[in-house]
């Protein structure tokens, strides 16, 4: 992969939840939960969810199934809402999804050409699977590849990919106390802005 270039600081946050801006959420040092826009399936005829996928920074795209004609599927554009951010991650192994996320670390490559996060934990102390994400998009919202892209755990990297928007990996029986800090670097050697956002989801299963 790539080193990393940035010197990190701590954000101090008792548990990092899916559904809160972080500048707007935290209070006495823990995040208030709040709903968040996830996957869904809106035609009755076409209710098994298949997968998702992020479109735009404010929108994904949802495969729905018709369960009574088996391979029949349908598409749907779903927006996420105010300061939410569609950020693409890994259910299982093999099962990419993806969901609009408002609570999340965000950064950009102004000042660097391998810019990275800050860093963050996520759970107050219990044991969770954790799904962790995270894309890069243009100034207009629109997914933007990079050369390099990578998700770290106590500076150690757990995922990466090259030349994609986005990266994932699922972190088994994840313990904030124990397994610390999430961060995540990309590099870029283009002259567009890109920002980067990083997500980590738990009990995520929408599918039924």
């Amino acid at each position: 992969m790539f080193a990393k270039l940035c010197i990190f600081f701590l954000i101090a946050i008792t548990t990092m939840v899916v559904g809160v801006p972080q500048e707007e959420s935290t209070k006495n040092g823990t995040l208030i939960s709040k709903r968040t826009t996830i996957p869904v399936c809106k035609d009755h005829n076409y209710s098994e969810l298949v997968s998702a996928w992020c479109a735009t920074k404010s929108s994904m795209t949802v495969i729905c199934a018709n369960k009574d004609f088996p391979g029949t599927f349908t598409s749907d554009t779903i927006q996420c809402n105010g300061a939410e951010v569609c950020v693409d991650y890994f259910l299982t192994e093999k099962d990419a999804q993806a969901q609009c996320a408002s609570s999340y670390l965000e950064w950009n490559n102004d000042n660097s050409y391998v810019p990275c996060s800050s860093t963050s934990s996520f759970g107050g102390g219990q044991t969770l699977d954790v799904f962790v994400g995270a894309a890069t998009y243009d100034v207009d919202g629109n997914l933007i590849q990079v050369e390099e892209f990578a998700i770290y755990l106590n500076n150690k990297e757990i995922a990466a990919t090259s030349n994609k928007h986005n990266v994932s990996t699922i972190l088994r029986d994840y313990k904030r106390n124990d397994d610390g800090d999430f961060d995540s670097c990309f590099a870029f050697s283009g002259t567009a802005r890109v920002t980067g956002y990083f997500a980590a989801f738990w009990g995520c299963s929408f599918k039924k």
